[in-house]
C-alpha cells in the first residue's frame, strides 16, 4: 500500500499523525508529493518542481496520453546515520502527475535538473490559422 503525503506540509500537527501512521504500518512506502510551480505565457507552460538531494539519474518523467507523471527514488539501503524524520532525498520517493491540455506540444517537451530544482518546459502548439480565403464567383 502506498499512502501519498505532501512534502511541502508544515510539520504540526502532521508530524503526530505520520508517526502513529508508521507504528500502525511500518512496511508501507510512503510517497511525498513535491512542491510545484507552474507558470504559463503565450509560448509556453513550465512546470518546477523541488526534489532536493536526487541525481539526475534517480529522476523519471513519462507521458501517457495527456498525463505527465514525473516520480525521484532511489533503492532503500541502510545506511549508518539514523534519521528520526527525513522529508527529501535519501530513502524518500516523491511523485507528481499533471494534466496537460490539448495545446501543449508533447514531441517538444523538455527538462532541466539544477540545484534541486527540475524544470519542465512545454512549449504550445503554433495555432493553426483558420482557412479563409476568397472565392470568385464566375
Amino acid at each position: 500500500m502506498n499512502t501519498v503525503k505532501c512534502g511541502y506540509r508544515p510539520m504540526f500537527p502532521y508530524l503526530f499523525d505520520e508517526v502513529m501512521e508508521r507504528a500502525a504500518n511500518p512496511s508501507a512506502e510512503f510517497i511525498y508529493k513535491p512542491a510545484a510551480n507552474v507558470r504559463e505565457d503565450e509560448k509556453m507552460f513550465a512546470i518546477e518542481l523541488s526534489l532536493p538531494g536526487f541525481e539526475k539519474d534517480e529522476i523519471r518523467m513519462k507521458l501517457e496520453k495527456d498525463l505527465l507523471t514525473i516520480s525521484a527514488g532511489r533503492e532503500k539501503k541502510e545506511s549508518e546515520v539514523k534519521y528520526t524524520r527525513t522529508e527529501f532525498g535519501f530513502n524518500a520517493k516523491y511523485s507528481r502527475s499533471f494534466m496537460l491540455p490539448d495545446s501543449v506540444d508533447a514531441d517538444a517537451i523538455s527538462a532541466e535538473y539544477r540545484n534541486g530544482i527540475l524544470t519542465v518546459s512545454l512549449p504550445k502548439k503554433a495555432e493553426q490559422q483558420p482557412l479563409s480565403k476568397e472565392i470568385s464567383i464566375a
